[in-house]
């Protein structure tokens, strides 16, 4: 067999290369947070099931973990929420209600944020349900190479990234900052990743230092072989045309 000549080995590499290049288009940035207000469904299902939100249509699902064992506080549930407008969620013997102006978090009226709610073991709600905190797993149906969050009114440690595709990582706490400020993570290559949303034994607050998250999302591209196998047909052919010319130079 013939070694392969250095002008078709470079047609090789440009070749894969626009394959690349073609399969794997720039994917588009997603906000991870629903677009709407209500209650997330996570593993605690929803208070209203005329108020739940569903994110398995969004590509993802939300579990509700425990933080701090037996006795304390239980799980905490998450609502998708915007202060411009004041709502009420009941059911499962709660009541949380959300005005548009609380003694803790106010993000921006005209957003949407993940706010979390904090509830004893005993089942009261502490500051009537307007302390935001929680412990929560999101898990993505396929992989993300990007997620960007952003962290409202982190003012005393306590609110990180924990785990990472479930690996325990300790190098993504947010800083206690001012009043009202956003902090933002990116995290790369993302499966899943469980967040930790405010410090409910602060000894800056009475109740608690309460967070909101919200964020976007970049998925991985995914190849596309319509592209790959037009490249390699065109590698082909290239090939083709490279021997022919070197056989008609041999004849004359």
């Amino acid at each position: 067999m013939q070694n392969i000549s250095a002008l078709t080995k470079t047609l090789i590499a440009l070749s894969v290369g626009l394959g690349i290049a073609a399969a794997t288009p720039s994917a588009k940035a997603a906000s991870l947070v629903p677009q709407q207000e209500g209650e997330v469904q996570t593993n605690l299902g929803c208070l209203d099931p005329n108020q739940c939100i569903n994110t398995t249509s969004l590509g993802y699902t939300v579990t509700s973990l425990d933080y701090d064992g037996a006795g304390g506080y239980g799980l905490s549930r998450l609502f998708v929420d915007s202060r411009s407008t004041s709502n009420t969620y009941e059911g499962q013997g709660l009541k949380v209600s959300f005005g548009t102006k609380d003694a803790g978090t106010n993000p921006a009226l005209s957003e949407y944020w993940f706010r979390p709610v904090a509830i004893k073991e005993s089942g009261n709600l502490p500051e009537g349900g307007q302390l935001e905190v929680g412990r929560f797993l999101f898990n993505f149906t396929k992989e993300m190479s990007e997620v960007s969050l952003d962290f409202f009114d982190v003012e005393d440690l306590g609110t990180a990234i924990l785990l990472i595709n479930g690996q325990s990582v300790s190098n993504l706490n947010v800083p206690a900052g001012k009043n009202n400020k956003i902090q933002s993570l990116t995290l790369h290559n993302v499966k899943s990743f469980e967040v930790q949303l405010g410090n409910a034994y602060s000894s800056k607050f009475k109740t608690g230092d309460g967070v909101d998250l919200k964020g976007n999302v970049v998925p991985k591209p995914v190849p596309e072989p319509g592209n790959i196998l037009g490249l390699g047909a065109l590698l082909v052919v290239s090939t083709f045309g490279l021997r022919q010319r070197k056989k008609t130079e041999s004849l004359a």
